[in-house]
Protein backbone atom coordinates (compact mmCIF):
# COMPACT_ATOMS: atom_id res chain seq x y z
CA UNK A 1 0.00 0.00 0.00
CA UNK A 2 1.37 3.37 -0.97
CA UNK A 3 -0.19 6.76 -0.31
CA UNK A 4 0.54 10.33 0.73
CA UNK A 5 -1.23 13.58 1.57
CA UNK A 6 -0.16 15.26 -1.68
CA UNK A 7 -3.54 16.95 -2.09
CA UNK A 8 -2.69 19.24 0.82
CA UNK A 9 0.33 20.57 -1.07
CA UNK A 10 -2.05 22.66 -3.17
CA UNK A 11 -3.71 24.74 -0.47
CA UNK A 12 -1.04 24.99 2.24
CA UNK A 13 1.06 27.70 0.49
CA UNK A 14 -2.13 29.71 -0.01
CA UNK A 15 -2.87 29.46 3.71
CA UNK A 16 0.68 30.58 4.60
CA UNK A 17 0.30 33.51 2.22
CA UNK A 18 -3.14 34.43 3.60
CA UNK A 19 -2.04 34.30 7.26
CA UNK A 20 1.16 36.24 6.56
CA UNK A 21 -0.48 38.98 4.49
CA UNK A 22 -3.41 39.25 6.93
CA UNK A 23 -1.14 39.75 9.90
CA UNK A 24 0.98 42.34 8.03
CA UNK A 25 -2.13 44.29 6.99
CA UNK A 26 -3.59 44.26 10.50
CA UNK A 27 -0.26 45.39 12.00
CA UNK A 28 0.03 48.17 9.41
CA UNK A 29 -3.53 49.30 10.15
CA UNK A 30 -2.92 49.36 13.90
CA UNK A 31 0.33 51.30 13.73
CA UNK A 32 -0.61 53.72 10.95
CA UNK A 33 -4.28 54.49 11.48
CA UNK A 34 -5.07 53.81 15.15
CA UNK A 35 -4.01 56.63 17.46
CA UNK A 36 -6.09 55.82 20.52
CA UNK A 37 -4.61 53.47 23.09
CA UNK A 38 -8.02 52.28 24.34
CA UNK A 39 -8.11 49.43 21.89
CA UNK A 40 -5.31 47.28 23.21
CA UNK A 41 -7.43 44.29 22.34
CA UNK A 42 -6.74 45.09 18.69
CA UNK A 43 -3.12 44.10 19.22
CA UNK A 44 -4.19 40.56 20.04
CA UNK A 45 -5.45 40.08 16.47
CA UNK A 46 -2.05 40.26 14.69
CA UNK A 47 -0.43 38.34 17.55
CA UNK A 48 -3.05 35.61 17.14
CA UNK A 49 -2.56 35.52 13.36
CA UNK A 50 1.21 35.26 13.75
CA UNK A 51 0.73 32.53 16.37
CA UNK A 52 -1.49 30.60 13.94
CA UNK A 53 1.13 31.00 11.23
CA UNK A 54 3.86 29.60 13.49
CA UNK A 55 1.69 26.71 14.71
CA UNK A 56 0.60 25.81 11.20
CA UNK A 57 4.18 26.04 9.94
CA UNK A 58 5.41 23.65 12.61
CA UNK A 59 2.59 21.11 12.24
CA UNK A 60 1.65 21.06 8.55
CA UNK A 61 3.84 18.41 6.99
CA UNK A 62 3.78 16.18 3.95
CA UNK A 63 3.46 12.49 4.86
CA UNK A 64 4.19 9.52 2.63
CA UNK A 65 3.80 5.83 3.47
CA UNK A 66 4.88 2.78 1.49
CA UNK A 67 4.44 -0.82 2.60
CA UNK A 68 5.05 -2.53 -0.75
CA UNK A 69 7.76 -5.15 -0.69
CA UNK A 70 9.64 -6.18 2.46
CA UNK A 71 10.35 -2.65 3.70
CA UNK A 72 8.16 -0.07 5.44
CA UNK A 73 8.91 3.51 4.42
CA UNK A 74 7.70 6.60 6.28
CA UNK A 75 8.56 10.11 5.08
CA UNK A 76 7.74 13.49 6.63
CA UNK A 77 8.66 16.73 4.86
CA UNK A 78 7.88 20.38 5.29
CA UNK A 79 5.37 21.83 2.86
CA UNK A 80 6.42 25.44 2.45
CA UNK A 81 9.67 25.42 0.45
CA UNK A 82 10.45 21.72 0.48
CA UNK A 83 10.50 21.59 -3.33
CA UNK A 84 13.61 23.80 -3.31
CA UNK A 85 15.27 23.08 0.04
CA UNK A 86 14.66 19.79 1.80
CA UNK A 87 14.97 21.30 5.26
CA UNK A 88 12.62 19.29 7.49
CA UNK A 89 12.69 15.78 6.08
CA UNK A 90 12.35 12.86 8.43
CA UNK A 91 12.64 9.43 6.87
CA UNK A 92 12.48 5.91 8.29
CA UNK A 93 12.96 2.74 6.27
CA UNK A 94 13.16 -0.63 7.94
CA UNK A 95 12.19 -4.27 7.29
CA UNK A 96 8.64 -5.18 8.18
CA UNK A 97 9.87 -7.76 10.69
CA UNK A 98 11.36 -5.02 12.89
CA UNK A 99 8.01 -3.31 13.50
CA UNK A 100 6.95 -4.05 17.08
CA UNK A 101 3.94 -1.77 17.52
CA UNK A 102 2.50 1.56 16.54
CA UNK A 103 0.22 4.17 18.03
CA UNK A 104 -1.75 7.02 16.50
CA UNK A 105 -2.15 9.89 18.93
CA UNK A 106 -4.75 12.58 18.17
CA UNK A 107 -4.50 15.87 20.02
CA UNK A 108 -6.77 18.86 19.49
CA UNK A 109 -5.70 19.71 15.93
CA UNK A 110 -2.53 17.64 15.61
CA UNK A 111 -2.08 13.92 14.96
CA UNK A 112 1.09 11.89 15.37
CA UNK A 113 2.04 8.38 14.37
CA UNK A 114 4.44 6.69 16.79
CA UNK A 115 6.22 3.70 15.34
CA UNK A 116 8.18 1.38 17.63
CA UNK A 117 11.01 -0.45 15.85
CA UNK A 118 13.47 -3.05 17.10
CA UNK A 119 17.04 -1.87 16.52
CA UNK A 120 20.20 -3.89 15.89
CA UNK A 121 21.04 -3.81 19.59
CA UNK A 122 17.62 -5.34 20.47
CA UNK A 123 16.35 -2.06 21.86
CA UNK A 124 13.00 -0.66 20.83
CA UNK A 125 13.26 2.78 19.25
CA UNK A 126 10.35 5.16 18.90
CA UNK A 127 9.99 7.25 15.75
CA UNK A 128 7.38 10.01 15.53
CA UNK A 129 5.69 11.20 12.34
CA UNK A 130 3.28 14.07 11.91
CA UNK A 131 0.09 12.90 10.16
CA UNK A 132 -2.04 15.99 10.83
CA UNK A 133 -2.96 16.63 7.19
CA UNK A 134 -3.75 12.98 6.45
CA UNK A 135 -7.46 12.38 5.82
CA UNK A 136 -9.42 10.07 8.11
CA UNK A 137 -9.86 7.48 5.37
CA UNK A 138 -6.11 7.37 4.78
CA UNK A 139 -5.54 7.05 8.53
CA UNK A 140 -7.83 4.01 8.53
CA UNK A 141 -5.91 2.51 5.61
CA UNK A 142 -2.64 3.19 7.44
CA UNK A 143 -3.97 1.41 10.54
CA UNK A 144 -5.12 -1.58 8.49
CA UNK A 145 -1.78 -1.87 6.75
CA UNK A 146 0.22 -1.66 9.98
CA UNK A 147 -2.13 -4.12 11.69
CA UNK A 148 -1.58 -6.55 8.82
CA UNK A 149 2.20 -6.26 9.24
CA UNK A 150 1.95 -6.76 13.01
CA UNK A 151 -0.31 -9.79 12.55
CA UNK A 152 2.18 -11.31 10.14
CA UNK A 153 5.04 -10.60 12.56
CA UNK A 154 3.15 -12.29 15.42
CA UNK A 155 2.49 -15.38 13.31
CA UNK A 156 6.19 -15.71 12.46
CA UNK A 157 7.45 -15.41 16.04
Amino acid sequence: MRFSNASSKKWVPFLYFFLGISSILVIAYLFLFRDDMKGRLWYAIPAGLLFLLVVFYSTAKYFEFDSDGNVLTFINRGLFISNFVNYREQRAEFPKEKLKRYRIQNYLFISFLYVYVKSKSNQIKRVRFNITLLSNSKKRVLKKSLEKVLKHNNEIS
